[in-house]
């Protein structure tokens, strides 16, 4: 079966600076993926290079990136999210002005979807009864969780066929973080397939398939989550110890 996303040999570099070097990563159709490692690892250069994105300096960036057996370096951040690959970047960038609703309907699914869903209002508020809630609450208002349900939720609208998650634990309180994994995992199950990038590795093993560890831009260990929970190179790098 063709992979949902398949990048192969991807280098990023910032001037002399190597942020990534040489990374292959395969997320399957309808699976989830954990990156993880520790701060400078690479982790958000990796994930935003795969989305097309260039934040800050602009990097020069090299390898190939499959969505569903398709090429999609070379093209513009805005051509892959039509594809169907959508970046939810760390920050959670909402508009800080505009009501839950109102952030949510500046999504606009895109015309073509081939087969891919694209979610509706209604469907993201039963995914997020928080937000449901709170729909006429202003960005501003919300704690940073729910901004991230928010963020989330504005990806799904775009008919994702792979979800690329930079840190959603960042800010997140453990309960509300699990009640979000969780609510992606349902997801999974329904079709979609999640690339999540993480410091925390015991947030990425509860639910992911498979686990790749990064240090200094390389892939230094990967394989299926139950095999890298126990893998000693994940408490050597400092991510903390790993529950049984």
């Amino acid at each position: 079966m063709t992979p949902a996303l398949q990048a192969t040999g991807i280098s990023v570099r910032y001037g002399g600076h190597v942020a990534v070097d040489r990374v292959d990563i395969t997320v399957p159709d309808r699976g989830m993926v954990g990156v993880v490692g520790a701060n400078g690892a690479g982790k958000s250069s990796l994930v935003n290079a795969l989305a097309g994105w260039s934040p800050g300096d602009r990097p020069t960036v090299r390898g190939s990136v499959q969505l569903g057996g398709k090429r999609m370096d070379g093209l513009a951040p805005h051509r892959r999210a039509r594809r169907g690959l959508v970046l939810v970047p760390q920050g959670k960038a909402i508009f800080a002005d505009l009501t839950v609703a109102e952030n949510l309907a500046l999504m606009r699914p895109p015309l073509r979807k081939a087969g891919r869903h694209a979610f509706s209002m209604d469907e993201i508020f039963a995914l997020f009864p928080r937000l449901a809630d709170r729909r006429n609450h202003k960005g501003g208002m919300l704690t940073g969780s729910e901004r991230q349900m928010v963020a989330v939720g504005r990806a799904l609208r775009a008919a994702p066929r792979v979800l690329l998650l930079d840190e959603p634990s960042a800010g997140q309180t453990p309960h509300l973080l699990h009640e979000l994994l969780a609510t992606l995992r349902r997801l999974i199950d329904a079709g979609l397939s999640v690339l999540l990038v993480e410091q925390s590795v015991r947030s990425a093993l509860e639910l992911v398939d498979a686990l790749y560890l990064l240090e200094r831009g390389k892939v230094a260990a990967h394989g299926p989550a139950g095999t890298m929970r126990d893998d000693p190179r994940l408490v050597e790098a400092s991510l903390g110890r790993v529950p049984s």
